[in-house]
């Protein structure tokens, strides 16, 4: 599995130039030089392509994109049009078509409060707190579907 982030930037990454200004939100107050990316723009897409395709490259057999989750942090990500939840949907739509035209499968790290509308479109779940914050029921019907959904598994780091 290759772990990276798809919905921020780290201004130490090789790539993080192909970035432009707009692209870049708020700074992510415990990480220094990492900062929120507007996942809506074609320039953000096209640096994912290429992660997603050295991943392949790599051999990996599923990608665990993170910080998704920018609607849900300082405003939106910062910017003067909020990342919304709808945009955070399409965005891991779009991860996980990209990363299934080279064999992969694909997570949702965290941004739980989406799982649902996410289920047929992920093939696992990654989370970090939820034993923590006591919030871990929230996979409860990604793990033992009620309908006739086929469960899958949740990964607890």
């Amino acid at each position: 599995m290759c772990y990276f982030r798809a919905g921020t930037s780290e201004n130490w990454r090789p790539d993080f130039k192909q970035f432009r200004e707009f692209d870049l939100g708020a700074n992510l107050p415990m990480w220094k030089g990492e900062r929120w990316l507007d996942i809506r723009q074609r320039s953000v897409w096209t640096v994912m392509q290429k992660r997603i395709k050295l991943a392949s490259q790599r051999g990996c057999d599923a990608i665990d994109p993170d910080n998704v989750d920018g609607y849900d942090n300082e405003r939106g990500g910062g910017f003067r049009r909020p990342l919304s939840k709808a945009d955070a949907i399409t965005y891991v739509r779009k991860l996980s078509r990209e990363a299934k035209r080279y064999g992969m499968s694909t997570g949702l790290k965290n941004a739980a409060d989406v799982i649902k509308s996410l289920h047929d479109d992920i093939h696992f779940a990654v989370n970090e707190e939820c034993a923590q914050l006591g919030e871990c029921d929230v996979y409860q019907n990604f793990v033992a579907p009620k309908d006739n959904r086929v469960p899958k598994p949740v990964f607890h780091i």
